[in-house]
């Protein structure tokens, strides 16, 4: 078995770069697979909008109501696009857009790895940080359609990189890079000044806490001030929106932020809530439910253990385990300001994917501290058996997420553990599945697939019935006709978003199911007059 270990540990650079071909491998077979999110026409117009400002200064930017979301990621979607001559094929042009954000999140992987790797300086709790991350269902979809969310986790975890880096050692170089990673993260998403904060903190936490201080604060002091600069700048730079006054509009983007107008309804524990009026525990439960149970049981250790050692003694705490504190920050400070402060959020806790790389570091010092708690609490036989318990347990546990994933493939976002409810139609009376409506895209193909008619003329439940079809190749979308009222319809589409319950008029043509749950659902209309079906606004389902 030693000779075994020496010869991994002797070729573990091969394994790991064997790890991330794989994985960068299974990203470029099924990027493919998935639809057009509800944000994603959205995104792009913003970002295309605020590089027509940057590029032919066009003030359209001013009047968009996206014009305060972060535009950087887009703008270089936008930019690709335009490169590449795509605009005149949307097929081409979202397709691009779920490979390049699946390249980003990949990206972020590898950091996630390199962060893992030096905390618990051990390459093989890299490797199963990453793949904790990887077989996250949730994320992984998200992580193909959603430019907003995953680039920002992606960004996030870079930046939590290159702030420890900074702090280790504070060279002109690495502050410069620090600040070209939270300035691109900012302006994704403003709340990423939430790094800048930490950074401020912890530099300030070693003028006051390390010996020293009068060497300490020439070193530190400079370096600060020169980070400071260049985050301003780059900022500034990547974000078209703050040219012309940049105190104006960043307070303007920082108000909306903390008080999205989203007035529309979610369906939580079974009702139909306004999202302004959402209750304080939507975030904690919503994580919970949707994350493997493994992950949040190794995370109620490692919390527990870090925060013990935080009460325990401050001081001593952040001098020999301020990464811990980081970590700590990272997943509890985001949380409790956003519950504390009431802040809109909805579409299940897709705004807080941020957070989920620190719970996740949380969960492997949690595993990390259960497996020394059983090798020094048992002996002999005992102590073989509970280790080989414990590594059995949790390879079985990743190995059913796996599975999970490639049976619910191109629907891991509908995710949930059995914390949720014992099944997935019970599930879908209390909790939103394909809200974003990325299944619209396989109802659509089946459709015109199977009718031979030259055209179809369709009615769908909500938006994303007509962004799916911009990823049809274009003889497809020259079939499809979108009609405003059922009546003139052969077919009525929905994900069931706003309308828990299954519709009460037509024939049903197709539907696609999870675990026995309807997320989609095609009827076949009668030829005959049929009322309304339940249409997009949601204020009628509460």
């Amino acid at each position: 078995m030693s000779g075994l270990s020496t010869f991994i540990e002797q070729r573990h650079k091969a394994l790991v770069w064997l790890f991330f071909a794989v994985f960068l491998a299974v990203g470029a077979v099924v990027f493919k697979d998935y639809g057009i999110s509800w944000d994603e026409p959205i995104s792009r117009h913003g970002g295309g909008y605020a590089a027509m400002y940057a590029v032919h200064g066009d003030r359209a930017l001013f009047d968009d109501n996206e014009r305060y979301h972060g535009p950087a990621f887009e703008m270089f979607l936008v930019g690709v696009e335009s490169i590449l001559k795509l605009t005149d094929d949307p097929r081409a042009t979202f397709l691009m857009r779920h490979l390049l954000t699946f390249l980003l999140f990949y990206a972020g992987v590898v950091f996630f790895y390199v962060l893992c790797r030096d905390h618990f300086r051990s390459w093989k709790i890299g490797l199963l940080g990453s793949l904790f991350l990887i077989l996250s269902p949730r994320i992984f979809a998200h992580s193909f359609y959603n430019s907003k969310d995953i680039p920002f986790l992606a960004m996030f975890i870079i930046s939590i990189y290159t702030l420890i880096r900074y702090l280790d050692n504070r060279t002109p170089y690495r502050a410069s890079v620090h600040a070209l990673a939270n300035a691109f993260l900012i302006d994704i998403r403003i709340l990423g000044i939430i790094v800048p904060f930490f950074t401020a903190v912890f530099l300030a936490g070693d003028l006051l806490i390390t010996r020293s201080k009068k060497r300490k604060g020439e070193k530190i002091i400079p370096g600060f001030l020169v980070y400071t600069f260049l985050l301003v700048s780059f900022t500034i730079l990547f974000w078209p929106v703050l040219w012309p006054d940049p105190v104006y509009h960043f307070k303007e983007a920082f108000r909306q932020m903390s008080a999205y107008p989203w007035r529309l309804t979610v369906l939580y524990l079974g009702e139909y809530i306004k999202a302004t009026d959402l209750p304080w525990h939507y975030l904690p439960v919503w994580i919970v439910i949707s994350t493997p149970l493994l992950y949040t049981f190794f995370f109620i250790a490692g919390s527990l253990v870090s925060v013990k050692k935080l009460a325990m003694n401050p001081v001593r705490f952040y001098t020999t385990g301020r990464n811990d504190l980081i970590f700590l920050l990272w997943f509890f400070l985001p949380l409790g300001v956003v519950i504390a402060s009431g802040s809109v959020v909805y579409d299940a806790w897709r705004h807080m994917f941020f957070i989920y790389p620190a719970f996740l570091i949380l969960s492997l010092a949690g595993m990390i501290y259960l497996f020394n708690f059983i090798e020094a609490k048992f002996r002999h036989v005992s102590r073989r058996l509970m280790k080989a318990a414990f590594v059995v347990l949790t390879a079985f546990s990743l190995i059913y997420t796996a599975r999970i994933m490639v049976e619910y493939h191109p629907y891991q976002n509908v995710y949930f553990n059995r914390l949720a409810g014992g099944n997935m139609k019970e599930i879908k009376k209390n909790f939103e599945l394909d809200y974003w409506g990325l299944s619209y895209r396989q109802a659509l193909e089946y459709i015109l697939k199977n009718d031979g008619d030259r055209f179809v003329k369709i009615y769908v439940a909500n938006q994303p019935g007509r962004e799916n079809a911009r990823i049809l190749p274009a003889a497809d979308r020259k079939r499809l006709v979108y009609v405003d009222d059922p009546e003139e319809a052969e077919y009525f589409i929905s994900n069931y978003r706003w309308h828990k319950d299954e519709y009460a008029f037509g024939e049903e043509y197709y539907s696609i199911s999870i675990d026995g749950a309807k997320i989609m659902t095609v009827l076949k209309l009668p030829g005959h007059r049929v009322s309304h079906p339940e249409k997009t606004d949601p204020e009628s389902s509460e």
